[in-house]
């Protein structure tokens, strides 16, 4: 996970579009619970989703990353932020939706933690409440040896993160290889990260094993795809 790097995150994710992503999940919660109030967001990361959420939804998060926790509450005074582990939480509060978004769920690497991890959705959920995932690559798609980089360009600060990929079983393993240039020199840094790749099929079945119904859309917000599940 981003154990080195939790500093750095927003610009090297600057590329992606949080406003339309949060405008497309919004749309989404309005056309099936209108009634909405209050979201936990799993795997929050450092909360950028929220910055457009909140004029619409009050919202916790919750992230195993103390550094990331510690940026998202800047950007959210007033929601409640919590670390812990997606796969076994229990905050003794429920909420009109939970969300985990940009493929957070992928790191619970095993089918019997991602059942868990759904149960632990389902025990936060307001009664009619609706669980919203966005996975990560099913097998299908991912191919070993594509070599990736992330670059980040400002005054005072350069990055570049390169990375081959590859796969242990059903694992995707990625490498990430870090450059850090301030004016203080540059640095090297290294962080690897694997990441569950589950079918649809599995998917459907680890829902279902949760007690959930599950709806497949499998474009999303970013192609991706999307669950959208109730108890």
């Amino acid at each position: 996970m981003f154990t080195k790097t939790a500093q750095f995150y927003d610009q090297l994710y600057s590329f992606k579009d949080y406003e339309k992503e949060a405008a497309d999940i919004a749309e989404a919660i309005q056309a099936q619970r209108p009634q909405c109030k209050t979201i936990l967001d799993v795997g929050c990361g450092t909360a950028e989703h929220h910055k457009w959420l909140l004029k619409d939804y009050q919202l916790d998060g919750l992230d195993i990353s103390a550094d990331f926790v510690e940026i998202a509450r800047l950007k959210n005074p007033n929601g409640e932020f919590f670390v812990g582990d997606m796969a076994n939480f229990d905050l003794q509060k429920q909420y009109d939706v939970v969300l985990c978004l940009f493929s957070s769920i992928g790191y619970v690497q095993t089918y019997d933690n991602l059942v868990s991890t759904l149960e632990s959705f389902a025990r936060h959920l307001n009664p009619g409440g609706l669980i919203i995932v966005e996975p990560w690559f099913t097998p299908e798609v991912w191919r070993d040896g594509a070599v990736h980089m992330l670059n980040y360009d400002s005054k005072d600060l350069k990055i570049c993160r390169m990375n081959v990929s590859k796969s242990e079983g059903n694992l995707s393993v990625m490498d990430f290889k870090y450059l850090v240039g301030t004016s203080e020199g540059v640095i090297q840094m290294e962080e690897i990260h694997k990441l569950a790749m589950f079918t649809v099929e599995e998917n459907f079945q680890a829902f279902r094993a949760a007690g959930l119904s599950v709806v497949h859309d499998p474009k999303g917000i970013t192609g991706r795809g999307l669950y959208f599940a109730e108890k």
